[in-house]
């Protein structure tokens, strides 16, 4: 017999064993074939040295060097220059591109008498885009301004309010020698002015509308108001790029804008003039917009015992021996005005004023120690209208 036929009759005989007794599945086979595999317990470890995706990711790209450089301006040893030879240093190198800047001027220039007709249509133009538009607009101004009434307003001005914008319309422009008891009187009056003389009209030009002291709700507020009489005509230019934020949609409807791209890429240089700069050494007098805004971070209780101090001293700036407000009168003060419970209290926050260098403390003669706000008469009662206004 070969091997073949041995195995067939092998096989014949099991099949003959299988139909004799059939054998039911075991519950066993069946369940192992058809289990659900098991949820992960919570405690179940997971696998160590295993890196993630994420993991593989960052250590791919990422970098082991300390990018932070320890060379700073302090290191180079150089005193610090005045304002007036940083700018004569700077004025000493000649721009790079000041052909291709010229043909942009000019290019805009072409613009100017769109935008003259769109004034007269009732329509306020606002300037936008990179670089300063001061000599775009003053170029405007000369060509087609001059033989008109107009009031140019600097918005980049850290002193400007709206009190001297409204000052110069009735006084200089309108020429009334009265006085007025609130910014919404004197809007009044202007408006009625100009309604009883419609042939009278004035161009209102307006540098750094969105300016710091002039971002103010009331302020716009009251330029809106400005910008909708029919023969009040407003030229703006806009820089910060969140500026268009300040103006709700009544707001918006009141200046009926014409927005135009004007991009110059000049140098900020007379907008910036004002702003501190770590090349040039600091006077030390502090500007009415940093005070105000200082102010505006500190609460209403510390604006309150500033604003007291400030009255104070205003009184008695015409007196020469004035050497400032004992603290002991002036706990009195801000006791009686609600604005302390205890000299703790009113010290922790001349701290903070004198961390802000606002305030100098010194001690007289007999040791009592005397308050002073370091601010210039001028300029506190440019910060006491701009908070009785608000």
């Amino acid at each position: 017999l070969s091997p073949s036929d041995s195995g067939e009759e092998d096989d014949d005989e099991e099949d003959k064993e299988n139909l004799k007794n059939p054998r039911t599945p075991s519950k066993g086979l069946s369940a192992a074939l058809y289990k659900t595999p098991a949820k992960r317990s919570k405690n179940t470890p997971e696998p160590v040295n295993q890196p993630t995706m994420i993991e593989e990711y960052f250590e791919a790209h990422g970098s082991s060097k300390v990018l932070t450089s320890d060379r700073t301006l302090e290191r180079l040893h150089t005193p610090k220059l005045d304002r007036e030879t940083l700018v004569r240093l700077l004025e000493g190198k000649p721009s790079c591109y000041s052909k291709e800047i010229q043909q942009l001027h000019n290019k805009h220039r072409k613009h100017f008498s769109k935008w003259m007709l769109q004034l007269q249509l009732g329509f306020s133009v606002l300037v936008y885009g990179l670089g300063s538009k001061k000599a775009l607009l003053e170029d405007f101004r000369v060509s087609h301004l001059s033989q008109e009434i107009h009031l140019v307003v600097n918005g980049f001005f850290p002193s400007i309010t709206l009190k001297s914008i409204l000052n110069a319309l009735t006084c200089d422009v309108l020429e009334h020698q009265g006085s007025f008891r609130t910014p919404s009187d004197q809007i009044q009056f202007i408006a009625q002015t100009l309604k009883d003389s419609p042939d009278l009209h004035v161009y209102l030009l307006i540098h750094n509308i969105d300016g710091p002291m002039l971002r103010g709700e009331k302020t716009q507020s009251a330029l809106g108001q400005l910008a909708s009489l029919p023969n009040l005509h407003l030229v703006a230019s806009l820089d910060h790029i969140n500026a268009p934020m300040v103006w709700d949609q009544f707001k918006q409807s009141q200046f009926n804008w014409l927005w135009w791209e004007c991009v110059t890429f000049q140098h900020y240089a007379e907008e910036t003039s004002y702003e501190n700069s770590l090349l040039v050494q600091q006077t030390g007098a502090l500007a009415l917009s940093s005070l105000t805004h200082v102010l505006r971070s500190l609460t209403p209780n510390a604006r309150g015992i500033f604003k007291l101090l400030v009255k104070f001293q205003l009184e008695n700036k015409d007196n020469p021996s004035y050497t400032g407000l004992s603290f002991q009168d002036f706990y009195q003060r801000c006791r009686e005005a609600f604005l302390v419970n205890s000299d703790l209290t009113l010290r922790t926050q001349l701290t903070e004023f004198r961390d802000h260098k606002l305030i100098r403390t010194r001690k007289g003669a007999d040791g009592v120690e005397y308050l002073i706000v370091a601010v210039d008469a001028s300029t506190l009662m440019d910060f006491l209208e701009n908070e009785e206004g608000d």
